[in-house]
């Protein structure tokens, strides 16, 4: 009899075996993708390297994306990819000395080498998918689409603190979309030889959404669910999107964490002097655009990380009277606008008209902002924290005004916790991107005590944006108001997280960025 009990446990556990190991291969029309289960959440199932584009490279560096073709091809999926071409400096920041977990992984390679990432590369472009290790093509369960952040210049899919598997394991009921794109002088080139073409990021972003809405279904998401959501240059990115593709836009609602369309810097360098200055330095010296562009092409990309990551480092560390250069979005008139064109076309009607949630932190710059390396407790300016904390908020209320005036349904957060693990010096608070590790359930690989504050917070904010991405319309349901203001003295309700020992309240707006229109009013960055 024992031996019937154990030969039936034995067969069932071969079947589940042999389901299980079944569900990690999926098959769409882009190929066969073999992935692998989370170590830590066994009940979570992960896909870490799926090309979605062409690898941009050769005649295609400095290009639109390419569509992939229809492929039966088997890609093990249980490794990420590398990031996209970036460099690591040696400028001593807050994000390398003091903060866990924030940066692309580059296996060994110091936080402040002075040279290009070990784990980035050309051929980068790469999503990864997080599901419940159950999930399957009838699932039908809703996607949030994630856009790293990284000024632009830095940033990937292999961030430990961007890693959704504990979000993933506490719903079982959606799956997560991260995105490699271009960044740097390979993504915004705004070189003379390409009459403007330039942006290349935020066309990756959108090829990248195309592959999810038509391959997704076969991993257990519903194209027709689709939020998207960013922080930090991958949250303007978000905003900008909604103004691009707004007749078109194939997701159903927006999340935007610290970055907005509105306020946002674009280079000014319209005739090429920057790519030029790079292009001649490196024994690209042509009068004519196109030949200057066609030899950068033929350049290895590590040569040109190296020369304009070091010349930056060069001019904050020992010359700051050389001239700047840097590679960022440019006001094209397709994928980035003007402040006053954005407005506009609010006003009209030219952006997406979705649901969406717009977020901020309590003190945006303290890890942005330089500080005394040599006398870390002292910290950086306060003025300096609070004015560029500011240009993030208020640009935050302004979108929320101009959305109100639009009729879009708006909702409003800001994180204010204080939480030493994820915050371990005193002047941090609740700096820009420590949101993430309480959306992510990361924090619970930051080194230190762990509160039940803590705890509770980080779930209330995973399942409040899980009502928002099983169903936009639901938050007001569940306790969160939607931000109503005009533009003037009546504020907005904004969810308020970690704040004042509390998981969440809800606030007056003008207690948040009344200093953006309230003559006299003073920002608190430590409600």
């Amino acid at each position: 009899m024992l031996q019937g009990v154990v030969f039936a446990f034995l067969t069932a556990f071969v079947s589940c075996a042999a389901t299980d190991q079944a569900n990690l291969t999926v098959t769409t029309k882009m190929g066969t993708f073999v992935g692998g289960l989370n170590d830590t959440y066994p009940d979570v199932r992960h896909f870490k390297y799926i090309p979605y584009a062409k690898p941009p490279v050769g005649s295609r560096r400095w290009a639109s994306p390419e569509r992939l073709e229809n492929s039966s091809e088997v890609i093990q999926s249980t490794v990420f990819g590398p990031a996209c071409g970036q460099y690591v400096t040696a400028v001593p920041t807050a994000w390398a000395l003091n903060i866990t977990g924030n940066l692309v992984v580059n296996y060994g390679e110091s936080l402040l080498a002075g040279e290009v990432a070990q784990n980035s590369a050309e051929d980068c472009l790469t999503l990864a998918i997080w599901t419940p290790a159950n999930a399957t093509p009838e699932s039908n369960l809703p996607v949030i689409h994630f856009l790293t952040g990284g000024g632009d210049v830095t940033g990937g899919v292999n961030i430990p603190t961007q890693l959704p598997a504990n979000w993933v394991h506490r719903s079982q009921s959606h799956i997560v979309v991260t995105t490699n794109y271009r960044v740097n002088i390979f993504s915004y080139p705004n070189a003379r030889g390409l009459n403007g073409s330039t942006n290349f990021a935020l066309q990756d972003q959108r090829l990248a959404i195309e592959w999810v809405a038509e391959n997704v279904a076969a991993f257990g998401g519903d194209p027709s669910k689709i939020t998207l959501w960013g922080q930090s240059a991958g949250s303007s990115a978000t905003d900008m999107y909604l103004f691009s593709f707004y007749d078109d836009p194939i997701v159903r609602a927006s999340i935007s964490s610290s970055g907005f369309a509105i306020g946002h810097s674009n280079n000014e360098d319209f005739t090429g002097t920057n790519f030029t200055f790079v292009a001649k330095s490196l024994g690209c010296d042509f009068e004519d655009a196109h030949l200057e562009l066609e030899c950068m092409r033929h350049v290895p990309m590590a040569r040109i990380e190296n020369f304009i990551g070091q010349y930056q480092d060069n001019s904050t560390l020992v010359n700051s009277s050389q001239p700047a250069i840097s590679f960022t979005r440019q006001v094209d008139n397709k994928y980035v606008f003007s402040d006053d064109d954005y407005k506009e076309r609010y006003l009209n009607g030219q952006i997406a008209q979705l649901p969406k949630i717009i977020g901020t932190t309590a003190r945006e710059a303290s890890a942005l902002v330089p500080y005394p390396i040599n006398n870390v407790s002292a910290g950086p300016s306060e003025d300096l924290v609070v004015s560029r904390t500011l240009s993030t908020v208020c640009a935050a209320y302004n979108t929320s005004i101009l959305r109100n005036e639009a009729n879009l349904s708006t909702y409003r957060y800001e994180w204010a916790g204080n939480f030493s693990n994820i915050a371990p010096i005193w002047w941090l608070g609740a700096y820009h991107y420590s949101d993430l590790y309480m959306f992510f359930g990361t924090y619970l690989i930051a080194p230190g005590e762990i509160s039940d504050l803590e705890v509770q917070t980080s779930e209330k904010m995973q399942d409040y944006l899980q009502d928002f991405i099983t169903d936009p319309s639901s938050l007001q349901s569940k306790g969160w108001p939607a931000y109503m203001a005009d533009n003037g003295t009546t504020g907005g309700t904004l969810a308020q997280f970690g704040a004042d020992g509390q998981v969440v309240q809800f606030v007056d707006g003008n207690s948040v960025e009344g200093a953006c229109h309230i003559a006299g009013d003073v920002y608190n960055t430590s409600p």
